[in-house]
């Protein structure tokens, strides 16, 4: 089986190359694309999508963009990016172009809006470059029907979200819920099943979240699922490991070998390689 880490995020351990924001969120263990990748190998994962560290680098894609062309013989990245600046539809280009990027992180502009004509113009910049959108809005559902216009306008460009809107079991699970299967009726919609570990009230193997993923991946079929392991892990998975974020979909959810497949590697190719 061919398993790609759809989420992991990066960091640099020399900030005078790569600054970082004021008051960033540090990783709590060693995150360099190397680093990640010793915990791939190790894991039996293949391929990774790098996804900017907008809690460490902001806007600065730099590291991402430069592992991203570094290690494309496995990797490939996806920058965040400021729908109000005109100059970043430049950047997203150079990043596809140059660095073999693959994604766009589509953001909330100011007001938390994602309809807005500035984030809509950055979609479409992403469309016709012929890369993914990662919607990311944490929870809030309020931005599902601008998610269902941008989605039925842009019908060519895929979309996955983040998260899973936080899903958790502990705060609005039902309406999380409700609001993925209302977008999983787009076909251009996926599902990013990151939400296992930190949305889970208890320690691996998470029995609280199985229910709720399953519901999920029925919504959206295995075709429009995605993993990730949210390294590092000690920062975004309540120190779940590496090594159980996968084996919560290979072992603890009883999915079926077709269904892992599509999940684990499958749907992921086809989105980013």
């Amino acid at each position: 089986m061919n398993i790609i880490d759809a989420h992991p995020h990066i960091y640099y351990d020399d900030q005078t190359k790569y600054p970082a924001i004021d008051d960033p969120w540090n990783p709590g263990e060693p995150a360099t694309a190397e680093d990640l990748k010793s915990k791939m190998d190790a894991a039996g994962v293949d391929r990774a999508v790098f996804i900017q560290t907008s809690t460490f680098y902001g806007h600065d894609n730099r590291y991402v963009m430069e592992s991203t062309r570094q290690y494309s013989q496995w990797a490939t990245g996806v920058v965040t990016l400021s729908p109000d600046n005109p100059k970043h539809l430049e950047v997203l280009e150079d990043a596809v172009t140059n660095y073999s990027v693959r994604g766009l992180r589509g953001t909330s502009d100011p007001n938390g809006k994602i309809g807005s004509p500035n984030v809509k113009r950055l979609w479409t910049k992403a469309r016709d470059l012929g890369i993914v959108v990662n919607c990311m809005v944490m929870d809030d559902l309020d931005r599902v029907p601008e998610i269902e216009a941008l989605a039925s306008e842009l019908d060519d460009l895929n979309i996955v979200i983040d998260h899973c809107f936080m899903l958790n079991t502990f705060r609005k699970t039902d309406e999380t819920l409700s609001a993925l299967e209302r977008l999983a009726s787009h076909p251009n919609i996926h599902a990013k099943l990151t939400s296992g570990t930190h949305g889970s009230a208890r320690v691996y193997p998470h029995e609280d979240m199985h229910a709720p993923l399953k519901r999920v991946i029925e919504a959206f079929t295995p075709q429009r699922c995605v993993w990730g392991s949210n390294f590092p892990n000690a920062l975004w998975s309540k120190g779940t490991s590496y090594a159980q974020n996968l084996s919560l979909f290979t072992t603890e959810l009883g999915l079926s070998q077709s269904d892992q497949d599509a999940i684990l590697g499958g749907t992921a190719s086809r989105l980013w390689f």
